[in-house]
């Protein structure tokens, strides 16, 4: 979809672009970390692990029906990647689902909001894309004030098992005209 053609996607502290292969110290640097990946999909990616991840969403041209797209997030006054946003987009083109995974030294200022805000304008004004909806567990309550400060409502929660241990996971959602009021 045309969504990748607006990148990168410059706000006040961040921007949100393609990852690339020179990104790979600050990516292994989150994306090894145990405490970073407690509460996303992923585990800890090994130095290999990573430089081919890097590689393959990289090349990613587009966010495609039915299947999940990488952006690095960025700061904005030296391009110095901090974390990545994963963006699904459901089979029909109009739903869509975001995570936000961020270096620990740059969590609980802000950026997570930023990036979460410039998700939802390009996901809004460049594609059909009509209702957005994000995931967290319960226990990671700054994620879910993060969701509620985007302006996204809970409106599910149930208990699940989560990488083998039991946890509750509340789903937040957003609608195209809830955004754009």
């Amino acid at each position: 979809m045309s969504l990748f053609l607006h990148l990168p996607h410059k706000r006040e502290r961040i921007r949100l672009r393609k990852l690339r292969p020179s990104d790979f110290r600050a990516f292994h640097a989150y994306r090894g970390d145990p405490d970073v990946a407690r509460y996303q999909g992923w585990e800890p990616m090994s130095q290999d692990e990573a430089m081919q991840f890097l590689r393959e969403y990289g090349r990613n041209a587009g966010l495609e029906p039915g299947e999940w797209a990488q952006l690095g997030i960025a700061l904005s006054e030296d391009d110095h990647l901090i974390g990545d946003a994963g963006l699904w987009l459901g089979p029909d083109g109009r739903r869509a689902e975001f995570g936000i995974s961020l270096h620990r030294d740059f969590q609980g200022r802000g950026y997570a909001r930023e990036a979460g805000a410039a998700l939802l304008d390009l996901l809004f004004a460049h594609t059909a894309v009509g209702q957005v909806r994000a995931a967290t567990d319960v226990r990671n309550a700054a994620c879910a004030r993060m969701l509620q400060a985007l302006g996204m409502r809970l409106v599910d929660s149930a208990q699940t098992e989560y990488k083998g241990e039991m946890c509750t996971e509340q789903v937040f959602v957003i609608e195209r005209e809830e955004r754009t009021r």
